[in-house]
């Protein structure tokens, strides 16, 4: 008989073992001693036959900022079970005793790359963000004109400690005004150190202060950007002339970005290879612990929303939304169903974080809603889509 638990300590190897069997790559050193970190500090479940873990899910403690304020989430890493397993329900257990775990956790949003987006979306989990990866040849390399920049450099592999304390700083005060970045703590630093440890950075200096930085590596004659961060648009243009004065010895820029920033706009050649990718989806765990911290733009007049979420009870609700932000469960038939706004709860994530509009989750979700409630819903939610681009 199956059963899922909390991984004990002693099990740990079998989470390792599982992993290497399930997954392309086989992990060793530095890469191995990371997700050892991760087993030990994240919720690790395993499905259980008799003493063998036969199936696992890992859901790390994280975090993501959803216009402006920061929430606890849960992301889910490393599904798996052995093939000789499968069919049998143990993913579901483990998605469903997720889901419980985070909002016992307090984690009321979650994020996952899937490798099937139908399966999460079954589990109440949507897409949320549309990743732009792009291509630039040596010959469309933007010529942004001959300026001094105030730049410096660190690495990884020779580090300044001050260089990277500054790296970390405006990485993070600028995750906090965006909407869905992540707050890196020292345990994620070391995570990209030891799974991208050519990794270099770039710092550029306005007026004395850091305006926008880069993490990139350099392989044979690509350059691959893994962070841009910037200030302004006076500062992304430096960081592009600081990539463009490598052109003696790289012959192509890969990069990715949001596929609705108008990227490369102003490049004097704009036309380059550029692919659209969706390989990552969001679920709110907790709807009335999320809203209550969700910062509300005005409420002419209450809002109602019922939620739909087969996998999580808590979330089957009639809740009210009043003037001053205030969320409240209501009974159900207490409100004209024609001025509630009723969606599944993948639906309703996706709108949330700003992906879906109001009307797109209304015609999603084939529903009937008064104009004037769309609206009025429209107007209380804070504008402008998530980016995300960390990976578990």
């Amino acid at each position: 008989m199956i059963h899922i638990q909390h991984v004990e300590e002693k099990d740990y190897w079998q989470i390792h073992r599982l992993r290497d069997y399930c997954f392309p790559n086989k992990y060793n050193e530095a890469r191995r001693k990371d997700f050892h970190h991760w087993v030990q500090h994240s919720t690790t479940l395993g499905a259980y036959d008799g003493n063998k873990v036969v199936g696992q899910v890992l859901v790390l403690p994280l975090n993501m900022t959803i216009h402006r304020q920061n929430y606890k989430m849960g992301g889910i890493a490393f599904v798996a079970s052995y093939p000789e397993y499968r069919q049998q329900g143990i993913a579901k257990k483990l998605m469903i005793e997720s889901l419980k775990q985070m909002r016992a956790n307090g984690q009321t949003v979650s994020v996952l790359a899937p490798f099937s987006v139908s399966f999460y979306r079954y589990f109440g989990w949507e897409l949320f963000f549309e990743k732009l990866n792009y291509t630039i040849p040596l010959e469309k390399f933007p010529a942004l004109g001959k300026k001094v920049d105030t730049v410096k450099r660190t690495s990884f592999e020779w580090l300044d400690e001050e260089l990277f304390q500054q790296v970390k700083d405006f990485h993070n005060a600028s995750a906090l005004v965006t909407s869905g970045s992540m707050v890196r703590d020292d345990a994620w630093w070391n995570r990209l150190a030891s799974r991208q440890p050519n990794s270099h950075f770039a710092l550029y200096y306005d007026e004395g202060e850091v305006a926008a930085y880069l993490r990139y590596e350099i392989a044979g004659t690509t350059f691959l950007i893994h962070d841009f961060v910037t200030k302004d648009l006076s500062a992304e243009q430096a960081m592009w002339r600081y990539v463009t004065a490598h052109a003696a010895s790289i012959t192509e820029i890969k990069g990715v970005t949001a596929n609705d920033s108008r990227f490369g706009y102003y490049f004097a050649e704009p036309q380059f290879t550029r692919e659209v990718v969706q390989d990552m989806m969001v679920r709110i765990v907790d709807a009335q612990a999320f809203m209550q911290q969700y910062e509300w733009n005005k409420i002419k007049k209450p809002l109602y929303v019922r939620l739909e979420d087969q996998f999580c009870a808590w979330n089957e609700q009639l809740f009210e939304i009043n003037c001053d932000g205030e969320v409240a469960i209501v009974e159900t038939g207490a409100i004209d169903d024609s001025s509630v706004l009723t969606l599944p709860i993948n639906l309703f994530s996706a709108m949330m974080v700003g992906y879906l509009s109001v009307q797109d989750a209304v015609m999603y979700a084939q529903q009937f809603l008064k104009q004037e409630v769309i609206e009025n819903w429209q107007q209380a939610l804070q504008m402008g889509k998530s980016e995300f681009y960390e990976y578990f």
